[in-house]
């Protein structure tokens, strides 16, 4: 049970998001621009520091969430690699660009002055552009703010069924508003 009394009894998100729609238009409309229009990341390298940023916090259903929506748009191989990501903080399975970005991601999530110089430099070295580590900081940053308005008002994770199909919505439909009723589905 949440913290609060919200209007809907949903998994993460969308309990808050109901409760404050003027903000949630917001804060989906930042998730759609960060994860899913057009940049230089594909959309499930995008999904994927999502869910590495919310693993690093702590916040289950932020991560299951969009780790759901990044083997969406991943293929095997590159599922596999979040895969271990998730469980064991092995980087391995990425190319050397996304390994940069993911330790920038850490350095970022870990402390808000823990981005140096080298994080960058090395990002840069592996390939990632300006608008690759402008995203990468954004998304690092949004999804501490994301996962810090889940577990501050204590929602609950859902079900593990319930991600898949969560994830496959993501991706199909993107991060619009939910009535009531489809939340609760």
């Amino acid at each position: 049970m949440a913290f609060i009394t919200l209007p809907i009894d949903a998994p993460g998100i969308r309990g808050p998001l109901n409760f404050r729609p003027d903000a949630a238009q917001h804060l989906l409309g930042l998730a759609e621009t960060i994860l899913r229009k057009p940049a230089s990341l594909d959309q499930g390298d995008r999904e994927t520091i999502a869910a590495w940023t919310s693993h690093l916090n702590g916040c289950n259903f932020c991560k299951k969430s969009h780790a759901a929506a990044a083997y969406a748009w991943l293929d095997a191989e590159r599922s596999a690699a979040l895969d271990r990501l998730l469980a064991s903080e092995d980087l391995g399975g990425f190319t050397p660009k996304m390994r940069a970005l993911l330790e920038l991601s850490r350095a970022l999530q870990g402390c808000v002055l823990g981005v140096r110089p080298e994080h960058i430099d090395t990002a840069r070295a592996a390939g990632a552009s300006d608008l690759d580590i402008h995203d990468t900081v954004l998304i690092t940053a949004a999804f501490c703010m994301y996962n810090r308005y889940v577990e501050g008002l204590g929602t609950r994770e859902a079900a593990e069924h319930e991600y898949e199909p969560m994830g496959r919505r993501l991706r199909d439909q993107g991060y619009q508003p939910v009535s009531p009723s489809a939340a609760r589905s």
